[in-house]
């Protein structure tokens, strides 16, 4: 039986449909999205069957969505673990005493946002960077006598820019994958819009702190803080070689999963070194289950207790449902229909790259989920890019810039709500928080001028191959 074509009432229609269960379920009942997600496939799937898609076909097309995660489920696989070992071995405390030494009171903002950036890149998590460090700095901030908006906006500052440039981050190594290049290549991109964006928020929170001094600041919670981890922990450099090695390798443009694995066999052995009272089994329980701190501190214990491969397997189930939900979407014509009405806008480089922006926003405002404001947009104009002739390293760039940087500017967004939470503060923290606020200016320059930008025919080799569908280049 033939199949009808998707037509963009039809699919206008469905995508109204999709947002609104998706809105509701996550804003309205506050729900996780994988099950939304699901709801939103079965709709989809009820389209495609009026269509007259066979179900073999929807669910090769699913499939052949979900298949496209497959190495940032294996990425985030190993990350869970080494995590789960770099807080048994002593990596995490070290890098978080250190960070903790440069608080200087006379820059007081600034530093909130290097320490938290330290934490939130080497852990992969700017929540967890937000929810600990973030806290103490917090009470500091109170102590000198900081606004708590302009502390909690240099705190999302610093964790945004970390977990961005994190290849342990899940929003990072999602982009990727939803582009399809590889994790480093999509990072050292990422510097181009990272690096100028961090630098102009340190320059505005230097003139706040210099025209807002109130000196006199009582560190003494973070003091505590620093004493704990080096009487709990072996606080040595030698922890920080299983990062340094993932890093090196990285530089060296090695695989993610092979770095990530030497990575892992490094903090393994350094163990048996910094934690000579922890076995292998000790081991194997931190990298499956996460270890569990107990200091008698509340936020070193919550700081610590982290990683292990069954903390990944909420955000690996989101992406199968999202990625299958992603590749029916795709199948059945419905993202064709809409990006086919807009062909004449997304011939130019410029256009394309701000669509994305306003996709990936838009998707952020109206359900407040950053991985579906990564998801989505990217699916639908991946074929977009290749049209205009662009690499998939400007997609995942873009995805990341305008979907997970802008997420904490969403205050009903789940960073958003856990910042007001945790931190303690309004609204008003959306207005510092430079790093989200300036980062897609920065995007749309580069989007108009072309700096940057790479054309599709260059760096090859950073395009991942999934299955054979690696389109020609040439």
């Amino acid at each position: 039986m033939k199949t009808k074509q998707a037509t963009l009432t039809g699919s206008l229609i469905m995508l109204l449909l999709i947002t609104t269960v998706l809105g509701v379920s996550i804003l309205h009942y506050g729900v996780l999205p994988h099950i939304p997600i699901v709801l939103a496939t079965i709709i989809t799937a009820v389209y495609g069957l009026m269509l007259r898609y066979s179900w073999k076909d929807m669910e090769q097309s699913m499939v052949k969505g979900i298949s496209y995660g497959i190495p940032a489920i294996l990425i985030l696989s190993l990350i869970g673990i080494l995590i789960g070992v770099w807080a048994l071995n002593g990596t995490v405390p070290t890098i978080t005493f250190y960070g903790l030494q440069v608080l200087s009171p006379d820059f007081f903002l600034v530093t909130a946002v290097i320490i938290t950036a330290v934490v939130a890149t080497m852990t992969g998590s700017s929540l967890s960077a937000m929810g600990t460090i973030g806290v103490s700095l917090m009470g500091v901030a109170y102590g000198m006598g900081i606004s708590p908006e302009m502390t909690a906006g240099a705190i999302v500052s610093g964790a945004i820019f970390g977990d961005k440039l994190s290849p342990l981050s899940d929003t990072t190594n999602l982009a990727a994958a939803t582009a399809k290049v590889d994790v480093f290549a999509h990072i050292r991109h990422m510097l181009w819009t990272s690096i100028p964006a961090f630098l102009i928020g340190l320059i505005i929170f230097v003139f706040i702190g210099f025209t807002n001094n109130r000196g006199g600041a009582d560190t003494s919670q973070v003091d505590e803080m620093a004493r704990t981890m080096q009487s709990e922990f072996m606080i040595t450099p030698v922890t920080l070689l299983s990062p340094l090695l993932i890093i090196g390798l990285a530089a060296r443009r090695v695989k993610p999963v092979p770095s990530l694995a030497i990575g892992l066999v490094a903090a393994v052995l350094t163990t048996f070194y910094t934690a000579p009272g922890a076995g292998l089994g000790d081991i194997m329980t931190a990298a499956h289950e996460g270890y569990t701190a107990d200091t008698g501190m509340e936020s070193i214990d919550s700081l610590l207790s982290l990683g292990g491969l069954q903390s990944m397997l909420s955000g690996i189930s989101l992406i199968i449902v999202a990625l299958g939900f992603g590749g029916l979407f795709r199948g059945i014509g419905i993202a064709h229909a809409l990006i086919d009405s807009l062909k004449q806008v997304l011939r130019k480089k410029g256009n394309v790259i701000s669509s994305t922006v306003v996709s990936c926003f838009g998707v952020n405002a109206v359900i407040g989920e950053q991985y579906l404001s990564i998801i989505l947009p990217g699916q639908m104009l991946e074929d977009s890019y290749r049209s205009a002739g662009l690499h998939p390293k400007n997609l995942s760039r873009t995805l990341e810039d305008a979907g997970s940087v802008l997420h904490p500017l969403i205050p009903w967004g789940v960073i958003g709500a856990i910042v007001m939470t945790t931190l303690d503060v309004g609204m008003g923290y959306v207005f510092f928080t430079f790093t989200s606020l300036v980062t897609p200016f920065i995007t749309l320059f580069y989007a108009y001028t072309g700096w940057t930008l790479t054309p599709l025919d260059q760096d090859t080799e950073s395009i991942v191959d999934t299955g054979g569908e690696k389109e020609n280049t040439s």
